[in-house]
């Protein structure tokens, strides 16, 4: 059986939200329990884990994403209203959201040694196996508030000498506090000898965030950062951010997600 690293990503709809800290911080009856909502999440979770592993066939096919997702809705017997609404306001009350993710990562962190087990594979959740190796980042979960950001930037790298030839290198977390003024721009670099390789993108939406850069077999990277820019901060702007990582595909994963 072939060894699968769990990854915790959570795929939800567009939503531009606005963050609630000073609301009541009592649960409307319309916002989903906490209980369910990490019933739900840990679907939505595995259906997105599902997309990542089968790239090449989800990526050009959203009417599949969208019969996965329902699926997930169904299961619950909730509506994407329901689940919208019940994200909005969970995005309002980290210490809430928090305490649910802390369970999902205990009951992902669970399943994983069971597959190791059944695997007989005696390895960590980010040891370097044929496919993958993650790299290790200064902070995996983080709030963002405008005294953390001068000039409107927040910089990243990664904490270990870079020096594989060829490959992608991929950017992902998960990201709350995105609103319609506040669309941070990522921008990833791979900086090889006698050139760099240079992605970026704009984040519409709150919920998992990824990109990555495929550099060129023959080029050796050198370093790998980056920097994500808000282009309007002021007094009230609060992000959070987790599930920050940086993950060096090698080049098989990269033609068989992409169907090269």
């Amino acid at each position: 059986m072939k060894n699968k690293k769990l990854k915790f990503h959570l795929i939800v709809p567009a939503l531009f939200l606005t963050y609630l800290f000073y609301a009541c911080s009592t649960r409307p009856s319309y916002v989903l329990s906490e209980s369910k909502m990490e019933k739900v999440l840990y679907d939505l979770y595995l259906a997105d884990a599902e997309i990542n592993s089968n790239y090449a066939i989800f990526s050009s096919d959203s009417a599949r994403k969208q019969e996965l997702l329902n699926s997930v809705l169904k299961k619950h017997k909730i509506t994407e209203a329901v689940l919208d609404t019940s994200l909005a306001w969970y995005a309002g009350h980290l210490e809430t959201y928090l305490k649910i993710n802390d369970n999902l990562n205990k009951r992902f962190t669970k399943d994983a040694e069971t597959l190791r087990k059944q695997e007989g594979i005696a390895q960590t959740n980010k040891s370097v196996n044929s496919e993958a190796w993650v790299l290790p980042v200064k902070k995996e979960r983080f709030l963002l508030r405008a005294s953390d950001l001068p000039s409107n930037v927040y910089t990243f790298k990664a904490d270990t000498v870079v020096s594989w030839y060829g490959g992608s290198y991929e950017l992902q977390f998960h990201i709350l506090g995105v609103s319609t003024l506040l669309r941070p721009v990522v921008t990833l670099c791979v900086q090889c000898t006698d050139t760099a390789f240079v992605k970026r993108d704009t984040i519409s939406r709150n919920g998992l965030f990824l990109t990555f850069v495929d550099i060129n077999q023959g080029k050796q990277a050198k370093r790998l950062y980056g920097s994500i820019y808000f282009p309007q901060v002021n007094s009230a702007t609060t992000i959070f951010f987790h599930d920050f990582t940086l993950t060096r595909l090698f080049r098989s994963q990269v033609v068989k997600e992409l169907g090269k």
